[in-house]
């Protein structure tokens, strides 16, 4: 998948993705990754969510990294945030108080960047990619996260009968403990069928849509 796709989602205001709230595992497991005040957290392909702005707020320093430049001005725009701007390496880098921001391309991040991370959240990174950029993502994440970071992973399992495979990507649980069978560990923390408040995906003739939360530790 090329990066010029997402660039024209973003362009074309195709971000069904997005939502307008705080994700709801978010808040229920966000104590599992024994944080305190002043932590960083790493937000991966972060788009503009506003899941962001509730970590910040509870004290955690947050650092995303985005390929839209567009989401991420929406971001600070839209939730009434002045900003810097600054140029490292590759990326633009965003910053708002302890919100921090690389626009550009995820696999260009280094470690060093990530040096101070004590968790990462993932709720739309992982299910964005197709199975070879997938495995390319953990493996990368693996090389610049920290030792010892906790991770919250959250994942959809579905069956399309109409439109494109994605995405999202369907993510059942068997390929998430095999993407991450090198990881020191994961645990399933929930999992339950959301296809009731889905539309979206009974309208591409889903009977079922699976969303699981994953505990991993790098």
């Amino acid at each position: 998948m090329k990066k010029e796709f997402w660039l024209e989602k973003w362009q074309n205001n195709q971000t069904g993705f997005h939502k307008d709230f705080t994700h709801p595992l978010l808040m229920e497991y966000i104590n599992k990754l024994n944080l305190e005040k002043g932590d960083s957290i790493f937000v991966p392909l972060c788009g503009k969510t506003i899941d962001m702005l509730w970590l910040n707020q509870l004290g955690f320093h947050v650092v995303g990294v985005e390929l839209s430049q567009l989401a991420v001005e929406q971001f600070f725009v839209e939730n009434d945030l002045s900003f810097t701007k600054h140029q490292e390496a590759e990326f633009s880098v965003y910053q708002y108080e302890n919100i921090t921001i690389y626009q550009g391309d995820f696999f260009a991040l280094s470690k060093q960047q990530l040096q101070h991370i004590k968790a990462v959240y993932d709720r739309a990174a992982l299910i964005a990619l197709p199975n070879d950029l997938a495995a390319k993502y953990v493996d990368k994440m693996q090389e610049i996260v920290p030792q010892n970071a906790k991770e919250l992973l959250i994942t959809l399992e579905f069956v399309k009968k109409l439109g494109p495979l994605g995405p999202p990507f369907t993510t059942p649980d068997d390929k998430v403990v095999k993407l991450f069978s090198s990881y020191k560990s994961i645990k399933l923390l929930q999992e339950v069928d959301i296809i009731s408040r889905e539309g979206k995906f009974k309208e591409l003739g889903c009977d079922y849509v699976y969303e699981r939360v994953y505990l991993i530790k790098f």
